[in-house]
């Protein structure tokens, strides 16, 4: 099993390249080809370089809705092109990780409304992953970010939404599935996402503390902001339900048919 390591940059902290993952007849994943973040806004300008040039990056996937985009637009990098894939039409409320007051504000907010309704966080998030992984636009999006990466013939792509976990779990999932990253793989490399957010999570909390007092509150603001394996294998089991197989599901869904795959696999697997 490969150790999942974050790219050493200044400004970013859940930024990976996929490179090395074992996948379909004993390949690997091409290292400096594919590449899943979060949000870009702290990219320093030795961050800039290091993608530029150790990783070869020529393409920008930006998941995130064109309100989260034109609040917070990526950082320009000579040569790499920006191309808006918004998996979602509109964000839900207390999830997107902007701009700080607004977002810690909001997010607060957002989990004292899902409290005062008797929601639970943890099935509030479960339902997300489920509405995105059944939203016809979300999968016609997913489509598009699937077929830039088919026409990718050399350097490396870097998709992101704002903190680099849900829109880009899900699509990073259905990604390393159809390389064939086993199922293991497949978690632990979503689950790590918690590991690398784990820092910027304590500070907003941090940030909240002094304004939302209620400790369950704090924690169910926690849990909107971490990863959980059943977010994952909900998305998985609604597949399953679906189309009768992941594989299916993928084919009839995002248009993942065996020429496709063996497209992307020609192009990304050593």
């Amino acid at each position: 099993m490969k150790e999942i390591k974050r790219i050493p940059l200044e400004g970013l902290f859940n930024t990976r390249d996929l490179g090395g993952f074992p996948a379909a007849d004993n390949r690997h994943i091409r290292p400096c080809r594919l590449i899943r973040s979060g949000m870009l806004r702290d990219m320093t300008g030795q961050d800039k370089e290091t993608l530029a040039y150790t990783y070869g990056l020529k393409n920008i996937v930006d998941f995130r809705t064109t309100h989260e985009q034109s609040e917070s637009p990526d950082p320009a990098i000579p040569g790499v092109r920006h191309i808006s894939i918004p998996i979602l039409e509109a964000m839900t409320a207390g999830i997107t990780h902007d701009e700080e007051s607004d977002r810690q504000l909001s997010l607060g907010e957002a989990t004292m409304s899902m409290k005062e309704r008797g929601i639970d966080p943890a099935a509030y998030m479960r339902q997300m992953y489920e509405d995105i992984i059944t939203s016809e636009y979300a999968l016609k999006q997913y489509r598009r970010f699937f077929n830039l990466l088919a026409a990718q013939a050399e350097g490396a792509t870097l998709w992101h939404c704002s903190a680099g976990k849900d829109r880009v779990g899900i699509g990073t999932a259905m990604l390393l599935y159809m390389l064939g990253v086993d199922i293991d793989t497949i978690m632990e490399d979503y689950m790590m996402t918690g590991t690398f957010l784990q820092e910027e999570i304590d500070k907003i909390i941090s940030g909240l503390s002094h304004r939302f007092k209620d400790s369950s509150a704090l924690e169910s603001i926690r849990i909107c902001m971490g990863v959980k394996e059943d977010y994952l294998e909900t998305v998985f089991g609604i597949m399953k339900q679906t189309s009768g197989s992941i594989s299916a599901f993928l084919e009839d869904k995002v248009g993942l048919d065996r020429g496709k795959r063996d497209t992307l696999k020609a192009l990304y697997l050593e």
